[in-house]
């Protein structure tokens, strides 16, 4: 008997726990990392392809993004990257982010609307030619 009690006032202080410390501000929250390279043409090294990396995570019903990308060659062409998502409706083409150089993208969508995964892509180039990664999955 006292041990259930000892138990079920450990259960009971709990809750009450969780409630102290999300008034005080600490909310936690699980980063999920993803990256990517861009594909190369003729005459490029791998170290010159594109790149990007970055995190999401859930918190408060929307999906916050957090992306990194870099165009590490020097051929004045832009590097592209492409966020699509999917819901209940199918995929959809979310946003498109440029860039020549290095850039940080930041970005949230709203859980509602059954949105339950995501992928990116990378190109380097001009449009109409580029040199499109194969997608990155993430799903839930």
């Amino acid at each position: 008997t006292v041990l259930a009690g000892a138990v079920m006032a450990g259960v009971a202080a709990a809750p009450a726990q969780a409630a102290t410390t999300q008034a005080a501000g600490s909310v936690s929250f699980t980063k999920h990392w993803f990256d990517g390279y861009s594909g190369f043409s003729r005459g490029e090294s791998r170290g010159e392809r594109s790149y990007y990396k970055g995190y999401y995570y859930f918190s408060n019903g929307r999906y916050y993004f957090d992306v990194d990308v870099w165009d590490r060659d020097r051929d004045r062409e832009n590097t592209y990257v492409d966020f699509v998502y999917h819901d209940d409706r199918g995929w959809h083409q979310g946003r498109r982010f440029v860039t020549g150089g290095h850039a940080k993208y930041r970005f949230s969508y709203s859980a509602r609307g059954v949105f339950d995964g995501f992928k990116f892509r990378i190109g380097e180039g001009r449009p109409g030619h580029f040199d499109w990664s194969s997608y990155s999955n993430r799903s839930w």
